[in-house]
């Protein structure tokens, strides 16, 4: 037994620690096989599971998240039997399960944005000092503690070495100690609401969305309230017998978090007056109790996540409760002892309950990270990602309800309220391809406000909601494709390097010109003054824009409907020096090819003598670009310089 357990150590040390992703990820799939092997270890193996994804270091959390999908895709899905409808458990009237829910028709987002909290990247504990330490200090001392240990976390204890003044960028009112009372640890993280009320009070969002949207009894208080109900009457009915002390090293922790035992007789020795007794896993009271799905406790525990303060431990409560929907979304809140009728409304009450909760992350997330050229908020991302696996087990009307609350979010002021109101349009539209006639008129004139937004992350994300919807949007929506495609080519004189926005504007005009109808409508603006504006992301520093901006002229070229000469003789030298140009620096083996396909397509669309006319002045230039020493550096004035154009 040691050796499994030091096994099953190892393997929580790899998805921690592992060097690399290929390594947790084996780490991950093989937590899964110690499902299918030990069926009664699940609850253990998904408590352990869940402190990895609080961790703080994000390929901890990606490998948390394997280890989630590979150990529920070991789990039989929860399909209970339906019983007749004479037979049907009484206390299931639909007043008393759908009561602890959180529905639609409770539920108002304008009063959450008005009153609830903001969640950012944490709740500002780590610049605290600690109470242990700072009992009996004098104020000005614990105030000079505390501005040291704020300075050192934010990196200013260096701009001080250099000789650079950093006390101005805080004074001692921010440090106001009388704002973090004691009693913080004991409320937990509710007093992230904040300390002074300047416009209104704002309330922590958990506390909100109990006291305010759901009518009755919390489920979570309800399940609380199970958990110690049966946790005292095991009490009063064990007995005090120290042979039994085992099962009390199980107090305090969660009923259905541990592993489940029961003692049992066994071989007995051949001392007459000593019974041995051990303990052994106990399948059979797991039946018995269950008459909830499986997975709900975890669930519970990753709804109550999305609310933490810190955005760690809310980045993984989104992938966890992704991966469990993957696999286990069709049975969700389904109870032992209903019927057919039921079930399909306990389920749906439950998926309901978690979307309008990934709504309201939408809301309040305003945590957001820079990596290389764009922002990433990888907290409404993976939400976004959550509810659109969710919104695959929906009804048509609680898509259609979740949409309406998505486009109120789209009202909003904040940028990143818009932002993550977007992402859940996106998710909806890409997963919900059956209800696209009904979604996309709705939600269309949104987007396109989105494209013009003055937020350039807004932009990008309502660029990339219409990317999987491009041909339901040419069909369905045909007199509103011009607007769009012009406003796409005006926004790529605002684009450049550092926008977000470029890849996803690039990629959605090279998809819309692929239409003949399309292509028609930018002819009315000449695409003599167009197709310049693509120059600057033919040596974009994303590979995936230079591939868009390449497959925008491909399509251009290779579809029109009559001959290109008439557009491309004004600026065919331009063109063709770009492409070279290209051809010559480009190190990517699939944009090459796509290169190479360009300019075959461009010589056999223009006459010859334009061609020879074009290219004979820079013949010497591009001989000696093509002779060029792979040590030396290209002279910068054989280079055609790329700049963007303004409006």
């Amino acid at each position: 037994m040691s050796m499994a357990v030091s096994r099953l150590d190892r393997l929580f040390i790899l998805l921690d620690t592992g060097t690399t992703p290929v390594t947790r990820k084996a780490a991950a799939q093989q937590l899964g096989e110690v499902v299918k092997l030990h069926p009664h270890e699940l609850h253990n193996l998904l408590s352990k599971v869940l402190t990895y994804l609080r961790s703080p270091n994000w390929d901890t959390r990606i490998a948390a998240g394997q280890a989630v999908e590979a150990i529920v895709k070991n789990i039989h899905e929860w399909n209970p039997v339906p019983k007749p409808k004479e037979e049907s458990r009484e206390d299931l009237s639909p007043e008393d399960s759908s009561c602890d829910r959180l529905n639609f028709y409770h539920f108002d987002i304008s009063r959450l944005l008005r009153h609830g909290a903001s969640l950012l990247g944490s709740a500002g504990v780590e610049f605290e000092l600690q109470e242990d330490k700072t009992g009996e200090m004098d104020p000005k001392e614990r105030l000079a503690r505390q501005r040291k240990l704020l300075q050192k976390k934010l990196g200013l204890d260096m701009g001080a070495a250099i000789g650079m003044d950093t006390d101005e960028l805080f004074n001692d009112e921010d440090l106001d100690y009388s704002c973090h009372p004691s009693s913080f640890k004991a409320q937990g993280y509710k007093a992230t609401a904040g300390c002074s009320s300047r416009n209104h009070v704002t309330i922590q969002a958990a506390e909100l969305i109990d006291s305010e949207f759901r009518p009755g009894m919390s489920s979570r208080q309800k399940n609380k309230a199970k958990r110690l109900a049966k946790l005292v009457a095991k009490q009063k009915s064990r007995d005090v017998d120290p042979n039994e002390k085992s099962n009390d090293s199980f107090e305090g922790e969660p009923e259905e978090k541990r592993r489940k035992t029961t003692n049992v007789v066994i071989d007995q020795p051949a001392a007459e007056h000593k019974v041995l007794i051990d303990n052994v896993p106990d399948n059979s009271g797991h039946l018995e109790e269950s008459h909830e799905w499986p997975l709900e406790s975890l669930c519970e525990e990753l709804c109550n996540d999305l609310f933490n303060p810190s955005w760690e431990v809310r980045h993984g409560a989104g992938t966890g409760l992704r991966e469990i929907l993957k696999s286990h979304g069709a049975g969700g809140g389904k109870l032992v002892g209903s019927t057919a009728e039921q079930m399909l409304r306990q389920h749906q009450e439950w998926i309901e309950d978690l979307v309008i909760r990934l709504l309201c992350v939408f809301a309040l997330d305003r945590f957001g990270d820079f990596v290389s050229d764009e922002v990433v908020a990888p907290v409404r991302e993976t939400c976004a990602q959550t509810l659109g696996v969710a919104l695959l087990h929906m009804s048509e009307n609680s898509v259609s309800m979740t949409v309406d609350v998505l486009l109120k979010l789209l009202k909003e002021d904040q940028w990143e309220v818009r932002h993550g109101g977007l992402l859940g349009i996106k998710y909806a539209l890409a997963v919900r391809q059956d209800l696209i006639s009904v979604l996309l008129p709705r939600v269309l004139p949104a987007i396109t406000e989105g494209l013009q937004d003055l937020d350039d992350d807004v932009r990008a994300v309502a660029a990339a909601a219409l990317i999987p919807v491009v041909q339901g949007l040419v069909q369905l929506l045909p007199n509103k494709v011009p607007f769009i495609v012009n406003t796409l080519w005006d926004a790529l004189l605002d684009l450049d390097d550092l926008t977000a926005s470029t890849n996803s504007i690039m990629t959605l005009l090279s998809l819309l010109l692929t239409f003949p109808h399309v292509r028609q409508c930018s002819m009315e603006q000449s695409l003599t003054v167009l197709v310049p504006r693509v120059w600057p992301f033919l040596r974009h520093t994303i590979s995936s824009v230079r591939k868009a901006a390449l497959e925008t002229l491909y399509t251009l070229l290779s579809k029109a409907d009559e001959s290109c000469a008439v557009w491309i003789n004004p600026i065919l030298q331009d063109m063709l020096r770009h492409i070279f140009q290209s051809c010559i620096l480009e190190s990517n083996d699939e944009i090459l090819e796509l290169i190479q396909k360009v300019w075959m397509e461009l010589l056999s669309q223009v006459p010859q003598q334009f061609v020879v006319a074009a290219s004979c002045p820079w013949m010497g230039a591009w001989l000696c670009l093509m002779m060029q020493a792979s040590h030396i550096p290209i002279d910068l004035n054989m280079l055609l310089e790329v700049k963007a154009r303004s409006k």
